[in-house]
């Protein structure tokens, strides 16, 4: 299962306050040009320091402890709860700026340290009760982006499993496919030549062997598909001899070593062109397979197709297959050419 990277609170928490301590730091620079009594250079530089450091001490060490667990909390709990915990941290903030003032400044001493508290709680103790809540405001969309980031991991994660599960539901049918149709063309040839019937044996346990011991979930480069389309070519040539002729032509740009294509791809495509070709047929089947940068076409100028006639069982597993690994970037079609059955791969990045 994937794993997201969460987002931290305190540190979100923490840049936001930083860029209000400088926000309220070039206002105060302001006011001093513009008012050059009302403060002295040191409260310009010593109430952002001090703003600054009661608020992340106060993010750290109240704001955010107590805020993991009242959201543990039921919903109807947690409100109440928020609007005690702003009332507390709006006082604290107050008082601990104050205290501060009164130990520094020349505008404030510790004897009338209770009434500016006093005065200022009636007076702009909403102002500071905002601080809360854009805090509060940046915990919750944190917490919302980190969920939200594990849910979509966690959906992926689903859907790779489903996309697994239906690849593997899918080996199981193009094994007895693949298998059952193979062993019918060998069967035709042990009663007509046995020596060939060998040869085409020995092809079929290389095929079964990468049909069955690899990995058909995973892609394979096209040179390597290849290989596996001539073993089949192979065997199928040995059965009707001068009766089927097979080309593979392949454009220049092709990359043969790409890993882009699922393994076994091929082969049901040119099973299906041979066994619906010859029906109906007395001419010898030539089946012609081109490759280009972004489409593979295999054109044969058997059977023509039957109208509505639709994808046979090893088509609809190549189609299956196709849309699994590529969505529906890439699509497989079955039509009728200028007297030539057409079966194309379209959308490949070859």
């Amino acid at each position: 299962m994937g794993k997201s990277k969460n987002i931290s609170q305190g540190s979100v928490a923490l840049i936001s306050w930083v860029i209000i301590v400088f926000i309220n730091f070039f206002q105060l620079v302001y006011v001093k040009y513009t008012l050059p009594g009302k403060f002295n250079w040191n409260d310009v530089f010593y109430y952002p320091i001090t703003s600054l450091t009661i608020g992340i001490l106060l993010i750290y060490l109240f704001l955010l402890p107590v805020f993991k667990k009242v959201r543990r909390l039921k919903v109807g709990f947690q409100i109440p709860l928020f609007i005690l915990h702003g009332l507390i941290y709006t006082t604290l903030y107050i008082i601990f700026i104050f205290f501060q003032i009164a130990l520094w400044s020349d505008n404030l001493d510790l004897d009338s340290f209770a009434d500016a508290v006093h005065k200022f709680l009636y007076t702009d103790f909403h102002n500071i009760a905002k601080n809360y809540f854009f805090l509060l405001a940046i915990y919750i969309a944190v917490e919302y982006v980190n969920k939200r980031a594990e849910t979509i991991i966690k959906q992926k994660d689903l859907e790779n499993q489903l996309k697994e599960a239906k690849l593997q539901a899918l080996e199981s049918k193009l094994h007895p496919h693949f298998l059952f149709n193979a062993l019918n063309g060998i069967t035709a040839l042990v009663n007509e030549d046995q020596k060939k019937a060998e040869k085409a044996i020995v092809e079929l346990s290389d095929l079964l062997r990468f049909a069955l011991e690899g990995n058909l979930q995973k892609t394979i480069s096209l040179k390597e598909e290849l290989e596996l389309l001539e073993k089949y070519t192979s065997i199928e040539k040995m059965r009707y001899e001068d009766q089927l002729e097979v080309d593979v032509s392949i454009d220049e740009g092709v990359d043969l070593n790409k890993t882009v294509i699922p393994p076994l791809i091929l082969q049901p495509v040119l099973e299906n062109a041979i066994i619906h070709g010859f029906k109906g047929i007395s001419h010898p089947l030539h089946i012609s397979v081109h490759i280009d940068k972004h489409k593979i076409m295999l054109k044969n100028n058997g059977s023509p197709l039957k109208k509505d006639s639709g994808l046979g069982t090893g088509l609809r597993i190549v189609e299956q297959r196709l849309k699994y690994h590529f969505r529906d970037t890439v699509t497989l079609k079955l039509r009728q050419g200028e007297g030539q059955v057409i079966c194309e791969i379209n959308g490949l990045n070859l």
